[in-house]
């Protein structure tokens, strides 16, 4: 092994070496375990200790030149002056690797009067924890290097002191960007202000905590878990913080959409459980009363009523069909082919007229509505609006429709009076189970997915659906269809497990 040496000159001294009881002025050394090795002014060797006479193997090279019989010895020929007077050299220091084997010395040279007092004190082991403190070193730097989440410190200003690339990548910067600076310069004042909160919490308990933060971005939402403590010096002193931040807004989206399943579960079991049952049940009991017989009267009130109740199974299973559609393909599906929207809408609003006789139903439209649609999906949308409208306006007021065309796009709109949508519904109101305002005639009627298929329907042709309500204009649905609807592309295949 090679020797590191660390060489540190000082000025020459020469203080003698007391006597002790008449033993010599060495003997006090031969009691200690480092090796020690005196010579004279011309390098004749007068005192070798026991430990040194250990390693030169039991061989004292006792009135012998040093120079001529161990010119090696702990490395001394690279750091003194055989040339000069032992007593002339100066104090030396450096550390020496003994040949051969795995031996470490810290070598110092200290000038006497009359010659030279060579020490050797072993440090193998003191090198050794060197080594494995800088292993551990390295190896801790480099885990917090790779790390994926943001690892730092800081001082008691809140300045980073340390990050990784990983948290400087976080903030769009370079470490060297970071260093030095504190998360109200770095951040938005919302986040600068949180983290800062977080930090101040932390140094007032002196204990480790965890703290989940909400980043908003022009991307969109981020959500960061930090845990977070304090760091001490060797006498117990706060001097800063350390911390940890993951990014778990993948995180926090798959726990929300494991909440969504679970409560469509919830949702669509008790609608096979209670909302076809229930229609399914009047169906067996009508069929029942239907064949005891009786009045054609009453013959022809219990067939109405078996046809309500499955027509009311049927629509449901179209809907539930085209929720689970659109929940599995990602949109409904269409088949565009030349359509007149002034058609649709007047078949539509007959149907509903014969059904509602008491209801007011019109239709109006302006311009050319002729376009390439899906007529069967789009009467759908259509249907839904209107039956929406009949449920949650006024039975004295009218439902209108409209049908507006213009250059590239046909607009339609359905209008009714009554209580507006609430402000805080109008945000969710296309999203799957979401129901309107309920009343004792509503709840029945509505399944919370009528909207849902609406939207899909819509965008499925690429167009929007827009709702404005208030309790002066009323409630207004607005859809706008480009003239012509392509089907969209099927979605590539996802590779299946095995």
């Amino acid at each position: 092994m090679a020797h590191a040496p660390a060489n540190k000159r000082q000025p020459a001294a020469a203080p003698a070496m007391p006597d002790t009881s008449g033993l010599g002025p060495y003997a006090i050394l031969d009691g200690l375990p480092d090796a020690f090795l005196a010579v004279d002014a011309e390098w004749r060797v007068v005192y070798v200790n026991p430990r040194m006479a250990e390693l030169l193997a039991e061989q004292a090279p006792l009135g012998q030149d040093l120079r001529h019989t161990y010119p090696d010895l702990l490395g001394l020929r690279q750091h003194v002056r055989f040339e000069q007077a032992a007593s002339t050299q100066d104090c030396v220091s450096y550390e020496y690797a003994w040949p051969e084997s795995d031996t470490w010395f810290e070598v110092r040279t200290r000038p006497l009067a009359g010659g030279l007092l060579v020490h050797g004190r072993d440090i193998t082991s003191e090198r050794h924890a060197r080594e494995q403190a800088r292993r551990t070193d390295a190896l801790l730097a480099s885990l917090i290097e790779e790390a994926p989440d943001a690892v730092f410190t800081k001082d008691l200003e809140g300045r980073y002191q340390l990050i990784n690339a990983a948290g400087a990548r976080a903030l769009g910067r370079r470490p060297d960007g970071v260093l030095g600076r504190t998360d109200l310069e770095l951040f938005s004042d919302e986040m600068g202000q949180a983290f800062t909160a977080n930090d101040r919490a932390v140094f007032a308990s002196e204990k480790t905590l965890s703290f989940e933060n909400v980043e908003h971005t022009s991307s969109g939402k981020r959500v960061w878990l930090s845990t977070k403590g304090v760091l001490r010096d060797e006498s117990g002193r706060v001097y800063g913080l350390f911390g940890l931040s993951r990014d778990i807004t993948t995180r926090k989206w798959s726990e929300e959409e494991t909440r969504r399943h679970s409560e469509f579960q919830e949702h669509l079991m008790g609608i096979i459980s209670h909302d076809i049952r229930s229609p399914l049940g009047a169906i067996m009991n009508w069929s029942r009363v239907l064949a005891t017989g009786g009045s054609p009267e009453d013959a022809a009130r219990t067939s109405q009523r078996i046809s309500t109740a499955a027509v009311r199974i049927e629509r449901l299973t179209r809907l539930l069909l085209d929720f689970t559609r659109a929940r599995l393909v990602g949109s409904v599906v269409i088949e565009p082919r030349t359509a007149e929207l002034k058609e649709l809408l007047d078949k539509v609003a007959h149907e509903f007229r014969i059904a509602y006789p008491q209801r007011d139903i019109s239709v109006e439209h302006k311009g050319n509505t002729r376009g390439q649609w899906d007529p069967d999906r789009l009467a759908q949308v259509v249907s839904n609006l209107v039956e929406n409208a009949l449920k949650y306006g006024p039975a004295g007021e009218p439902v209108r429709l409209k049908a507006i065309g213009l250059r590239t796009k046909v607009v339609v709109e359905v209008h009714n009076e009554g209580r507006p949508i609430p402000e805080s519904q109008l945000p969710h109101l296309f999203e799957p189970f979401r129901r309107g305002p309920q009343t004792a005639r509503t709840l029945k009627m509505s399944y919370g997915l009528g909207l849902y298929i609406v939207r899909e329907i819509v965008q499925a042709h690429g167009g929007t659906i827009e709702v404005s309500s208030s309790e002066a204009d009323g409630t207004r649905f607005t859809v706008t269809l480009p003239r012509r609807s392509m089907p969209p592309l099927p979605a590539p295949q996802q590779p299946r497990l095995l």
